[in-house]
């Protein structure tokens, strides 16, 4: 066997250079194909997933009679929430609509023409879902907790505003369960025209008390309604004709273990950090179940591979069948819903692991099922990046 001569060698060099120069060149290509539909698409999405998480903010913001300075901070920090759930949505949406457009325009047939294998084409999108995958992995971990404590924080502060709660006119108000208030007017700064209370929190006996005038004071005692000139009328539940009625020129209805019971609240699974979740045992997990935790913790660490799943769903059902002229709709459409039904079923396993906490190894079946059967989709026909039989060859390619 004769050696390599040197002048084979030193062609070959450039040649490689060569090829590595075009691969990098065809790398910043498809990705810059997929970051812009990938932008638009984040936009779209959040817009409509944070309209939808932001109903019940403009709720407790409008009920509190809270400025557009504070409904535009309680909305910022659901923003880290909605990009924990549009990414991976996002990125197969922008991987199906530029790998669609490559394959109208013919650029992915020019590719393969041109002696690249379908390394090429699924290397720099692989590499763009391995980034949006790991920013969702820091949402998840930690930046999504962080803004989900300082959001129902920042909820029960606002609540526990009792000025506000009360100090509204003409319309019947619940601060809290099982107290309802309404004023008729307000003059003075803290002064009340006319003011309906209904105290229903005893299981005995309902409260009412009516007075022409009120006034919230607050101090370092405490927060309290003084009325004047009113009527205080007990109704004991079970006896219909029982009604007491009191009149008193000065009465003070004291608010303040309202205030500190709005303030006082059990942090929810969305707020702790993955430590926490995966440790916390029954006892701190009670009145709620320990699956609820369970399943939280295994959502930010599942819930970011669908980053690299759904994009290779959207490259399988596109590139796996073959090249067609009449175009990819029919297979857009099976890529969308076998996205959704991974998805979905995603969901469905943190369900059943909110009630049976062992069953946390089912929520990372749906992302690798579908990394698996994606890459069997590519792996398992004739596609135009393996080598054909030579008769198939000679028959020319199906286009």
């Amino acid at each position: 066997m004769m050696p390599r001569s040197p002048r084979r060698a030193v062609t070959g060099q450039p040649a490689r250079r060569q090829r590595r120069g075009r691969l990098r060149r065809l790398d910043s290509y498809i990705f810059g194909q997929i970051l812009g539909p990938f932008l638009f698409f984040v936009l779209v999405f959040t817009g409509v997933i944070w309209l939808g998480f932001s109903l019940k903010v403009i709720d407790t913001a409008v009920n509190s009679s809270r400025s557009a300075r504070v409904f535009l901070e309680l909305t910022l920090l659901l923003l880290p929430t909605v990009l924990s759930i549009v990414l991976p949505l996002a990125t197969f949406a922008a991987t199906l609509f530029a790998v669609n457009r490559l394959l109208v325009d013919s650029e992915i047939v020019a590719m393969f023409a041109s002696g690249l294998n379908g390394n090429a084409l699924l290397r720099p999108i692989m590499l763009f879902s391995t980034l949006v995958m790991a920013v969702v992995f820091a949402l998840t971990l930690y930046v999504v907790p962080t803004a989900q404590h300082r959001l129902k924080t920042r909820i029960n502060v606002v609540k526990s505003d009792v000025a506000s709660a009360f100090l509204r006119e003409g319309q019947f108000l619940s601060p809290v369960r099982g107290i309802t208030v309404y004023l008729r007017a307000t003059s003075r700064p803290g002064e009340i025209l006319g003011i309906f209370v209904q105290d229903e929190r005893d299981p005995d006996e309902i409260t009412t008390y009516s007075a022409e005038r009120a006034v919230l004071v607050s101090d370092e005692k405490g927060t309290r309604l003084v009325m004047f000139d009113g009527v205080v009328q007990i109704a004991k539940r079970h006896e219909a004709d029982s009604v007491s009625i009191l009149r008193f020129t000065q009465f003070a209805f004291d608010l303040t273990q309202l205030a500190q019971r709005a303030r006082h609240r059990k942090l929810k699974p969305s707020e702790l950090y993955l430590p926490e979740l995966l440790t916390i045992d029954k006892a701190r997990a009670a009145p709620r179940p320990l699956g609820a935790y369970r399943a939280e913790a295994h959502e930010a660490l599942s819930g970011p591979l669908y980053a690299l799943a759904l994009p290779l769903i959207a490259i399988a059902f596109l590139i796996s069948m073959g090249f067609r002229r009449k175009g990819f709709v029919g297979r857009i459409v099976l890529a969308a819903a076998a996205a959704a039904v991974l998805r979905l079923v995603g969901l469905a396993m943190k369900g059943a692991t909110t009630g049976t906490a062992a069953l946390w190894p089912a929520m990372y079946v749906p992302p690798l099922v579908g990394i698996v059967a994606a890459l069997w989709m590519l792996a398992g026909r004739p596609l135009p990046w393996r080598p054909r039989p030579a008769a198939e060859r000679r028959g020319g390619p199906a286009l």
